[in-house]
């Protein structure tokens, strides 16, 4: 009976997940097995660095050079205009999907402009879900 239980996708599933370290953010609807087969998919890719699949984000226009990737979110500075990328007087940001379900996403970005030039930004999603921003 120890045997059936242990053995079975569900437990490996929740195992596997302690184990790796991640939470279980896929869609719903799929069924542990499902679960358990890319989960361990993933973490092939990762010890192999061998990925099959990207995607691909349109990036705004007037981008400055500030940037900042963490917790399955990319920020980019926004600049005046063209030229002057070195000065950030605003932020944009898009959350990022899984390889698993990046098919059927459309990619919005939140854009946020401040009254004054951006001297920092960073941003803390997990555990806190926020961005700071030191202005001049």
């Amino acid at each position: 009976m120890l045997y059936n239980l242990c053995s079975g996708s569900t437990l490996r599933y929740v195992v596997q997940m302690e184990r790796c370290t991640v939470s279980d953010d896929l869609s719903p609807g799929l069924s542990y097995p499902e679960r358990l087969r890319m989960l361990e998919k993933w973490e092939e890719a990762w010890a192999m660095l061998n990925f099959h699949r990207s995607i691909n984000i349109p990036i705004p226009l007037n981008r400055s050079v500030d940037w900042c990737l963490t917790g399955g979110a990319l920020l980019l500075g926004t600049a005046l205009d063209y030229e002057s990328s070195e000065l950030t007087v605003g932020h944009s940001y898009v959350t990022l999907p899984s390889l698993s379900d990046a098919q059927d996403q459309k990619f919005e970005w939140k854009r946020h402009s401040f009254e004054a030039e951006v001297l920092g930004i960073e941003l803390a999603m997990h555990g806190h879900d926020m961005i700071a921003v030191l202005i001049a």
